[in-house]
């Protein structure tokens, strides 16, 4: 057989960010502190095209904040330092404790997904708006397209 190459260089060195990203939920402000792997960010998108349904895709979600707010066991002035969940649990509990539904969790893990990628944090619609509306030729300008 022969080899199909080489995938997955080592994993990537943990680099606290200098301006950490932030997001209020529910009156209370949480700091992301860890990056999203990309399994989950592609069962997500699995997901959005019905490959992936049920508690698979609220797993996954769940795993996307979650490693957000997990900053990964790394080294620091020549320590290691263990995994720190512990806004992730902050989060967790505050989340419980509001009630949160479940609407405003898919949407943070969206949004939290979308930054990461940095693609736009709102998930697209999934109903039809019709036909974009174009020119009858590609001369036209816009003044001549109907409102």
């Amino acid at each position: 057989m022969a080899s199909l190459g080489s995938f997955a260089a080592a994993a990537r060195e943990y680099e606290a960010p200098i301006e950490p990203d932030t997001f209020d939920f529910a009156g209370e402000t949480f700091t992301v502190r860890g990056r999203i792997p990309g399994m989950v960010h592609l069962t997500v998108g699995a997901s959005m095209s019905g490959k992936v349904s049920g508690a698979d895709f609220a797993a996954a979600l769940m795993e996307t904040i979650r490693h957000a707010l997990t900053a990964p066991e790394h080294e620091a002035d020549g320590k290691v330092l263990a995994e720190d969940e512990s806004e992730w649990l902050r989060f967790y509990h505050h989340a419980v404790e509001v009630g949160a539904e479940p609407e405003q969790i898919r949407s943070l893990a969206y949004a939290l997904l979308g930054s990461e990628s940095g693609r736009p944090t709102e998930r697209r619609s999934t109903s039809s708006t019709g036909s974009p509306r174009t020119s009858t030729s590609s001369s036209s300008s816009s003044s001549d397209s109907p409102d």
